[in-house]
């Protein structure tokens, strides 16, 4: 059984460290990461965010960035280790959820939603008309086939994450995150991936965001092509008792 509807909440160890965790999909998957940040990180990456100069985001059509209405925020990208928050944050994330590989993550996107800000339904993976078109992270590090939100501060009202095809919206906590694939094993696009940020109605909302790439990610040797990665590949104790040399839907049946 998959699905919105068989979520469930659990906490695995790893390193002796505990993650709880929120299964809202199976398949496709979406994860919320519940107090994944400390109320410490989370006020001073929000610190660190706010010094920087934020400048209206741009979105991507074929490999060109340009404004659109599509979507109203400002933000600025942080390298993974520019100051002690952002080192601290990126080597938390490695350690705790070790069925992604961090190092092939882009820089941190950190926006800024203010009252009207929102970004209509899209995908994260890119889409290219040729090779001609791919820019360095695409060449050398192939496409995103992950992408994981920290949420750095919700807004007073509205600032959800709507996901049309999986059905669900996801509102969550400061420090929490959440986590879907963009793309299938064989790194095709995830169709039904297809999520948006709700209007910002009051208040103000921090996010920032890390766009994983496909490359040396461990679960694409293990998952099965032609379907959506399962959610039971993101919990330790189950992908890493799966042999490597074959390929799966899922480690576990649910």
């Amino acid at each position: 059984m998959k699905g919105k509807q068989d979520s469930i909440c659990l906490t695995y160890l790893h390193n002796f460290l505990p993650v709880d965790l929120e299964i809202v999909s199976w398949s496709p998957t979406l994860i919320i990461y519940r107090n994944l940040l400390t109320p410490r990180q989370t006020s001073e990456f929000l610190k660190f965010i706010e010094k920087r100069d934020l400048t209206i985001q741009k979105t991507t059509d074929y490999g060109t960035s340009k404004e659109t209405t599509h979507r109203r925020a400002n933000g600025s990208f942080i390298d993974h280790g520019e100051n002690e928050i952002t080192s601290e944050v990126h080597k938390k994330v490695t350690k705790r959820i070790p069925a992604l590989n961090f190092q092939s993550a882009e820089l941190f996107s950190a926006l800024s939603y203010i009252p009207g800000g929102h970004y209509a339904v899209h995908y994260d993976y890119l889409s290219y008309r040729s090779d001609k078109e791919h820019d360095w992270w695409m060449n050398m590090m192939r496409n995103r086939i992950g992408t994981l939100i920290f949420v750095i501060k919700t807004a007073e009202k509205g600032g959800g994450t709507v996901f049309p095809s999986i059905g669900t919206t996801i509102k969550i906590d400061e420090g929490d995150a959440f986590f879907w694939f963009n793309a299938q094993a064989d790194e095709s696009q995830e169709m039904l991936s297809d999520h948006g940020g709700c209007p910002i109605y009051s208040g103000r909302k921090v996010i920032a965001t890390l766009w994983i790439r496909a490359k040396d990610q461990p679960v694409i040797p293990m998952a099965a092509s032609g379907s959506p990665i399962d959610a039971s590949w993101m919990i330790p104790s189950f992908s890493t008792a799966f042999r490597r040399d074959q390929k799966s839907q899922t480690p576990i049946e649910h």
